[in-house]
């Protein structure tokens, strides 16, 4: 009983070859493609990333973010340009004003100290949801707009902040302009990263490209051999020899 040896075969491993190459091109291509185009999406063409306009609202005399530690704008605006956050606040209470201000966290602890807060944890959008936690507390602050710590504020029926993003440890916060509990407005929080929808729209034109071109691969058809080397190298051995009678 005879073992046939295997045979190797070029075309076919060429195939399976480019076949493995386009797969992985073209799953590449397709995730850079689909996250360009959501950012796209999101973002719009200027890097702008929003709410909407919300309820935002509070039985106590502020909501206050969770603190942000930010370290490292520098490396981030080389490459996408400087980050910004705007904070637009409409008044729902026509007898009120509101105050939405950005400052450094242990200034914002100290001055609301001991005054009953909404801290913001999370949010959603869809569905628009606030997940807060509430604190007790029985002071009334001072109107906020007096304070000095603040980098960015504004006051009045509509308040609204475009702050240019900075290291530091901050809290955003938005009360009644004269420190009243009730808080009640329809408000909008917005993200701005200046060079992103030109890196996205140059990531998804590379995405796509490689999408293509992985399928182009897959695609491709093998070039046919009529014969092996194997089977010419065989038959060459194998044809019978003429022989020539010598001569007296």
């Amino acid at each position: 009983m005879t073992t046939q040896t295997p045979t190797y075969d070029p075309a076919r491993a060429s195939r399976t070859g480019r076949v493995m190459g386009g797969g992985i091109l073209a799953t590449i291509g397709a995730v850079v493609a689909l996250g360009a185009g959501a950012i796209l999406a999101f973002g719009g063409s200027d890097g702008t990333f929003s709410s909407g306009h919300r309820d935002v609202s509070t039985k106590t005399a502020a909501l206050v973010s969770e603190p942000a530690r930010i370290n490292g704008t520098q490396d981030v605006t080389d490459v996408l340009g400087h980050p910004r956050v705007r904070i637009s606040a409409d008044t729902v209470r026509t007898d009120r004003n509101l105050f939405v201000g950005i400052g450094p966290k242990a200034q914002v602890e100290r001055y609301l100290a001991g005054a009953p807060i909404d801290t913001v944890r999370d949010f959603s959008v869809e569905p628009w949801n606030l997940d807060k936690s509430a604190r007790q507390g029985t002071a009334k602050p001072k109107p906020p707009a007096t304070q000095s710590f603040w980098v960015a504020k504004s006051a009045g029926s509509t308040a609204a902040i475009d702050w240019k993003v900075r290291d530091g440890n901050w809290r955003v916060v938005v009360m009644n302009a004269d420190g009243s509990r009730g808080v009640a407005t329809m408000s909008e929080f917005a993200v701005k990263i200046p060079h992103l929808a030109t890196i996205a729209l140059i990531a998804l034109i590379a995405g796509l490209v490689s999408l293509i071109g992985g399928i182009a691969l897959i695609a491709m058809p093998s070039r046919r051999r009529d014969q092996r080397p194997s089977d010419r190298l065989y038959s060459q051995y194998s044809e019978p020899q003429s022989t020539v009678a010598p001569t007296a």
